[in-house]
């Protein structure tokens, strides 16, 4: 018996009529800006618009989109030759432009505006992430195009989430409930932080996360160090342990953040997270469809005045989230919530709200949600049953 084969390998995270909405959505866009190809060369932007992921983002590569494509479905992908057999795998498309890894990128991106559209095109690019360096050499092989800026044109589409998108986030969130509680349950003096990290771990992908990015998880005096994490650090008598993290379906994250105390908190700690509590929830009463960024930073921070603590706030009130590469689950490049920034909020549009103050040289605590904006306020994405410091 012949052994059947097809092109599209893998799990699909959306049905063809999302990812043809989203399509449509680009060249609409494009069209508006008189744009005849797109470029993408985000990771995260080429895989919202096609499905394709597990790439190698170092290497450059590109999804080419044309506004009205005279070849194939008017997407094609330009890549590394391994990277297109990924592509196929996911998409079920073979129009690819590979180059091997001897042979220069730029040449084989030429080759697919040539194919989608033409040497004299309008290409638009994403200056955020396609360096100064490979522009200028796409220039010199395509000299009469006309490269113009377009790094927001699929961003401000990925900003605002779709249902399937809300529910591959709502399942993140689901998790994170499930593994956070199986490592506050390894807590105990004595263990090494690198165990509970293997509980949060293997709590994530028991329960159905996809590869997760790195997450913090500090213990101790560690706690007041920014971006702390874990170290093989023996946990002690009323140590704080601080949780930042998030489960991934199909690469989307709701990151959630909690602080516990193993024993009698330190009293800066009750301090801290107090103040952090009560700006998360000041935030929360902000948001909704409508209101700016600035301004639910300003009710954040306004609550951390009022409790003296405003000095150990070193960073935004939040930022938008949703796909994510392995990198990172942040896309503050798209939205942030920071102080005096005009983004006006709309609806589904979704970001993680890390309130962690930090005390140099004593303790750091905090908390955060991850929430989608609605019309009259907020949905929270992740439902751990507390916000409160817990006490183990």
């Amino acid at each position: 018996m012949a052994e059947t084969t097809t092109k599209t390998a893998t799990e699909q995270p959306f049905d063809e009529a999302e990812l043809a909405r989203r399509l449509a959505a680009a060249r609409a866009a494009m069209d508006a800006a008189g744009i005849d190809l797109l470029l993408v060369t985000d990771p995260n932007d080429i895989y919202y618009l096609s499905g394709a992921r597990e790439l190698a983002g170092r290497m450059q590569m590109a999804l080419l989109v044309a506004g009205a494509g005279p070849g194939a479905d008017g997407v094609a992908f330009s890549g590394r030759a391994v990277d297109a057999v990924a592509y196929t795998a996911h998409t079920g498309s073979e129009h690819c432009f590979a180059y091997r890894d001897h042979e220069a990128p730029e040449g084989a991106i030429a080759r697919g505006v040539a194919d989608l559209a033409s040497e004299k095109a309008r290409v638009g690019y994403n200056a955020h992430n396609l360096s100064s360096a490979m522009l200028a050499r796409l220039k010199a092989v395509l000299p009469r195009t006309a490269f113009v800026d377009a790094t927001r044109l699929v961003w401000d589409l990925m900003a605002i989430k779709s249902e399937p998108e809300l529910a591959h986030m709502r399942a993140a969130g689901a998790i994170n409930t499930i593994a956070l509680d199986r490592a506050l349950a390894a807590i105990a003096p004595g263990v090494s932080d690198n165990h509970v990290a293997a509980e949060l771990i293997a709590g994530m992908l028991e329960n159905g996360s996809h590869p997760t990015t790195p997450f913090m998880l500090a213990s101790g005096p560690r706690t007041a160090v920014v971006h702390a994490t874990y170290n093989d650090r023996k946990l002690e008598r009323d140590d704080i342990v601080h949780f930042e993290f998030s489960a991934a379906r199909f690469w989307y994250t709701a990151p959630l953040m909690r602080t516990a105390t193993l024993g009698k908190p330190h009293p800066e700690a009750i301090r801290l997270h107090d103040g952090a509590l009560a700006a998360v929830e000041a935030a929360l009463g902000t948001i909704r469809e409508g209101v700016t960024s600035g301004e639910v930073d300003a009710a954040a921070n306004a609550a951390l005045e009022k409790r003296g603590i405003r000095q150990w706030h070193y960073h935004r009130t939040g930022y938008m989230v949703g796909v994510a590469s392995i990198a990172t689950w942040g896309l503050g490049h798209i939205g942030a919530l920071r102080e005096a920034d005009p983004l006006v909020l709309k609806e589904n549009m979704t970001f993680h709200l890390p309130m962690v103050l930090f005390r140099p040289g004593a303790v750091g605590a905090g908390l955060s949600e991850t929430v989608r904006v609605i019309k009259d306020g907020v949905e929270v994405l992740t439902g751990y049953p507390t916000r409160e410091l817990i006490a183990l």
